[in-house]
């Protein structure tokens, strides 16, 4: 038995958590979240963002009563709710036992690599971009990860920094090693990290790897693909296209790049890399939002809509990957969506303190 409410009070004591078709089980607290409870009791419960905003912790409530803190229809439709289809991390348990289905969790559900929480350091950090690094971090252990997801880092006694900020492995595994993982990092103005890692030579800092964890990934399909990115959004579309190079795709590639200006586009030779390493077509389109007029640029002017407006109908064959701010996400998927279905859409927002200030940041 299930029940989902959007009123009601909060439960006045705690509770089980229960991972269906697993032994884990974690203590509720009374007016705790789902996810705030598995994370706890230390249940490796896909998540990033703790605000509702990614959808990673989309789970199925099987038994129990929870109270939804907040809308939840971007990433549950009213079909999915039905069926018990809740996001941990807006789900407030009312009743003293509650069992959730978890993808990739328990008996015969996921081939997955399992999260781990380990040590790391920095090992080098690289100037991409104003205002983007790229991060190499040595770890302590091997960590095996599918291209498109993210790691969690923290700095260890570092005030202000001990929420974990998530970042997109920005390499394939079939290129990294599997004791260093490489992230691209966007400078956020104000964001603890980032301020933190772009102020000083931060080489052999300690820091706390989690991961990985996301479910953005390439799904396998017979059709050509439209990768669309805004900033360090590139970080896991890179990754995905990488690992389709090492698997033997050969379908055709449009790779759609936003940023502001020519100084803002970067891993420009990776990205010329793949075109030559790619088995079908491969065309590379960026847009500048804010190149200067009378400047040499020939490309494209506007933002990646604008063009997506143009060539949508074009493209409806295509399966979509799409990562980046939650405004360019929201944009480029209303032009998407009812072009390309629903099932070839896939997306992965990037937070930071400023859409995510209730929670730690993707981003910041």
């Amino acid at each position: 038995m299930k029940a989902i409410s959007l009123g009601g009070r909060k439960s006045g004591r705690g509770g089980t958590l229960h991972v269906l078709g697993s032994d884990l089980a974690a203590r509720i607290e009374a007016g705790e979240t789902l996810l705030s409870a598995a994370v706890r009791g230390n249940i490796p419960f896909p998540h990033m963002c703790n605000v509702g905003e990614c959808g990673t912790c989309k789970c199925r409530l099987v038994t129990g009563h929870i109270r939804l803190k907040r809308d939840i229809s971007r990433h549950v439709t009213p079909e999915e709710l039905s069926a018990g289809f809740v996001l941990a991390c807006q789900s407030l348990a009312m009743s003293e036992d509650v069992a959730v289905e978890v993808p990739g969790m328990g008996r015969g559900r996921s081939t997955d690599p399992a999260p781990v929480q380990i040590d790391a350091s920095v090992a080098r950090v690289t100037p991409l971009a104003p205002g983007v690094l790229a991060l190499e971090v040595d770890l302590a252990a091997e960590v095996r990860y599918v291209a498109g997801q993210v790691a969690q880092l923290t700095v260890p006694g570092a005030p202000g920094l001990g929420e974990p900020r998530c970042y997109s492995f920005a390499e394939a595994p079939a290129r990294a090693s599997p004791r260093r993982a490489l992230f691209h990092v966007r400078h956020v103005p104000g964001g603890a990290f980032t301020d933190w890692l772009f102020a000083a030579d931060r080489t052999g800092a300690r820091l706390c790897f989690s991961g990985p964890h996301g479910g953005f990934r390439y799904h396998a399909a017979d059709r050509p693909l439209l990768c669309v990115a805004g900033g360090t959004g590139l970080s896991p579309i890179k990754a995905i296209l990488e690992q389709g190079i090492a698997d033997g795709l050969a379908c055709d590639v449009t790779l759609v790049v936003g940023a502001r200006t020519q100084q803002d586009l970067y891993a420009l030779d990776a990205i010329t890399s793949l075109k030559e390493r790619w088995r079908g077509r491969f065309a590379f389109v960026p847009v500048l939002s804010q190149e200067p007029e009378g400047s040499r640029w020939t490309g494209r002017k506007g933002h990646v809509t604008d063009y997506l407006c143009e060539v949508a109908a074009g493209h409806a064959d295509r399966a979509a990957y799409v990562c980046g701010p939650p405004g360019m996400i929201d944009a480029v998927l209303d032009v998407l969506r009812g072009v390309i279905p629903p099932k070839h859409l896939h997306y992965d927002r990037f937070l930071d303190r400023g859409s995510a200030a209730l929670g730690p940041s993707s981003a910041a």
